[in-house]
């Protein structure tokens, strides 16, 4: 049995788009880590890889779970729900993993982006299902 949604290709579209976009937030990142983090053992390269898979998985997976949540589609919402968790951590459980001797507040400091990035994620989901919701008010 297939947990799948049908897409449409404007579907497909807006998905690549939005992945897109999470993607051009790799370059930015991978900056800021190699001149914060660099020093501590954290290789920017690595680190650019590891977040540019797990960017566009991440993009794909949170416009996937928007539309598994605005159809109701249970299935969807675990599925999509769980690869756009697993997409956002991977980067910072590489940073963590490869940093050596880091201060505190530095770890202090990412937790606070961690928390930052996670409430925009939260936020971005929920007003593009608002979003498809008064949409889907004005066309009917």
């Amino acid at each position: 049995m297939s947990h799948q949604l049908p897409r449409s290709k404007r579907q497909i579209f807006w998905e690549r788009a939005w992945a897109s976009t999470i993607v051009l937030y790799t370059f930015v990142a991978t900056f800021v880590v190699w001149k914060t983090l660099g020093k501590y053992g954290v290789n920017p390269i690595g680190f650019f890889v590891v977040d540019l898979i797990t960017s566009w998985l991440y993009g794909i997976s949170t416009a996937r779970l928007v539309v598994a949540i605005f159809k109701k589609h249970r299935p969807g919402v675990r599925k999509y729900g769980l690869y756009s968790a697993l997409n956002f951590a991977i980067p910072d459980v590489y940073i963590v993993g490869m940093a050596r001797h880091v201060p505190r507040d530095v770890y202090l400091a990412l937790a606070g982006v961690i928390l930052i990035l996670g409430i925009f994620s939260v936020v971005g989901v929920l007003q593009q299902i608002k979003d498809g919701k008064k949409s889907e008010e004005n066309h009917s």
